[in-house]
């Protein structure tokens, strides 16, 4: 169900829409629609014509983009108060990424033809539109720089801690299993499970089916600072 009052209080307590004016959030949320998926389904694909932005209310996306040798890899996870699809729609161009849900997610999606409409009779609202497609990059930079790090043990941390800030609060599991986060740091999966069971047995992180939760992201932290 559709509760636009609950959905502006989810979505503004952090992020690239709680940094909007008010009349923005509200003309922008007047153009939604309430989307429920389960898990494995798929928001859209690498290729496809952009038809509008989604934001996800709960649960999460992976994001995914092919190589050139035609393979899929998972570039990154993200949870509630994430928001996609803008930099295609704005660019009339293909979707460059993949974004599947991860679990049972609730999402809003708000379609081409509502948003054209919002910015042609408001124009203003193009630079906020602006702030998310800068947001958005600023996070693919991240990613990119985090990649470079050397030392595997600490370009998982720096990732995990990335993926963590996703959740929709801390303390919380993240769903990822091994062979994406080992695809995500570029490693192969007994590097990983070396680093893992490493981490585990210091006491910073727990490791469940799929999933990981950070025990001590203050550790963690300082692990990447030495």
């Amino acid at each position: 169900m559709f509760d636009k009052a609950n959905n502006m209080k989810l979505l503004g307590e952090s992020g690239w829409y709680g940094e909007r004016s008010a009349a923005f959030q509200s003309d922008l949320m007047g153009c939604a629609i309430a989307k429920t998926f389960d898990a494995c389904e798929t928001l859209y694909h690498h290729g496809d014509a952009a038809n509008g932005i989604y934001s996800i209310l709960s649960g999460g996306v992976q994001i995914t983009a092919p190589a050139d040798d035609g393979q899929e890899f998972v570039l990154h996870r993200e949870g509630a108060g994430f928001w996609i699809g803008d930099l295609a729609l704005f660019a009339n161009a293909k979707r460059l990424v993949s974004v599947v849900t991860t679990q049972e997610t609730q999402a809003l999606f708000f379609p081409n033809a509502r948003i054209s409409r919002l910015v042609q009779d408001k124009p203003e609202y193009i630079r906020d539109f602006y702030a998310l497609t800068h947001d958005n990059m600023q996070t693919a930079l991240r990613i990119m720089a985090n990649l470079a790090v050397t030392g595997t043990e600490k370009r998982l941390v720096l990732r995990l801690l990335h993926l963590d800030e996703g959740t929709s609060k801390s303390g919380e599991w993240i769903v990822v299993s091994q062979d994406e986060l080992a695809e995500m740091i570029a490693v192969s999966q007994p590097t990983l499970h070396r680093c893992l069971r490493r981490l585990a047995k210091l006491d910073l992180i727990e490791l469940g089916y799929g999933r990981v939760r950070l025990l001590d992201r203050r550790a963690l932290i300082a692990s990447c600072q030495t």
